[in-house]
């Protein structure tokens, strides 16, 4: 994002603002769904007010999401782009979070005077467990699927990193949900098992047999297995106080052999604690949807590895993929 120095730039950080709750509400009605077929639709076909239609659906077509269509009596339609009908294809214009998100940035006010998380309109927490919702197993399904889908590069990223560290070996993906990341160690010739809930443990059976050790249940009190060589902690991080990683971080070194490597990945912000600009930014999420996570700083994460007993840590930056990997021995 851009630096704010001037009216003009907080005026164009609410126009984007604006754009995005038109897509979040486009989405929760379905209306990319009404679009999907690649003949356009009608105005007074789709299942919206006119009014609200004629107002958004210009700021989509400027966003490439929709292409105009004027009819031959004086009437409008609409269709998909291209880009914007792979996307629904892909299930990713689909978000029916992506509204009650946007309303909750309205509930912020109690948040800032009292901590969080934030409340719903009815005065119910929003409270999150790693998206892990114990209640409603389609919307757990759902939450992994996505997380699956985005970490295709960075799945492949980390295990070809880790295998110049660690080139034999068993391998704990501590909180490893859909199981992606492990299943990228299995094809550098680790052993991997996967510890996380038991819905995810579920799911990545489900994903990937039994190809993937399992063991559920709580990673903060429960018996971890090992010994281990190495230990991945992929944004799991972000979602613990820091007394639940002083609690943690000892347990995690007692099952790892000598030499073997812890590897954290997340998004850790630097030294001015302003950049990169996904670790700024999510802050806010997890001042929202968690009691004490947070963004944590580079420093403040190696000082709790030194704390723990780790040592010659090191840090890998892949800024292209919005991720960093510390690493200790």
């Amino acid at each position: 994002m851009n630096t704010i120095n001037n009216e003009q730039d907080l005026d164009a950080l609410r126009r984007h603002a604006n754009a995005w709750a038109v897509i979040a509400t486009w989405a929760k009605l379905g209306l990319f769904e009404a679009l999907g077929d690649s003949e356009p639709v009608r105005a007074e076909d789709l299942p919206i007010h006119l009014d609200a239609l004629r107002n958004t659906a210009p700021i989509l077509a400027h966003l490439g999401l929709l292409i105009h269509h004027p009819q031959s009596d004086g009437g409008d339609a609409w269709a998909l782009s291209p880009a914007a009908k792979c996307m629904v294809d892909d299930g990713l214009m689909h978000q029916d979070r992506a509204l009650a998100s946007f309303q909750d940035l309205g509930r912020l006010q109690p948040v800032f005077e009292q901590g969080g998380p934030v409340h719903d309109e009815k005065g119910h927490s929003r409270l999150t467990s790693g998206g892990v919702v114990t209640a409603d197993k389609a919307k757990t399904i759902a939450f992994m699927d996505m997380l699956y889908r985005r970490s295709d590069e960075s799945s492949a990223s980390l295990a070809s990193l880790l295998a110049t560290r660690v080139t034999q070996g068993h391998a704990l993906d501590l909180g490893g949900g859909h199981g992606r990341y492990g299943h990228e160690l299995l094809s550098h010739g680790l052993t991997v098992t996967l510890f996380d809930r038991a819905e995810c443990c579920d799911i990545a059976k489900a994903r990937y047999g039994e190809t993937i050790a399992t063991i559920a249940g709580d990673f903060m009190v429960d018996d971890l297995g090992g010994p281990y060589q190495l230990i991945v902690l992929s944004n799991i991080v972000h979602g613990l106080s820091p007394e639940e990683l002083d609690s943690l971080l000892p347990r995690l070194r007692k099952v790892l052999v000598p030499g073997g490597v812890i590897a954290i990945k997340d998004m850790f912000l630097d030294a001015t604690m302003a950049q990169p600009e996904p670790a700024a930014l999510f802050g806010l999420t997890m001042l929202m949807y968690t009691e004490a996570g947070r963004s944590y700083g580079l420093r403040e994460m190696v000082n709790a590895l030194g704390k723990a007993g780790f040592s010659n840590t090191e840090h890998i930056d892949f800024p292209e993929q919005r991720f960093s990997v510390i690493m200790g021995r």
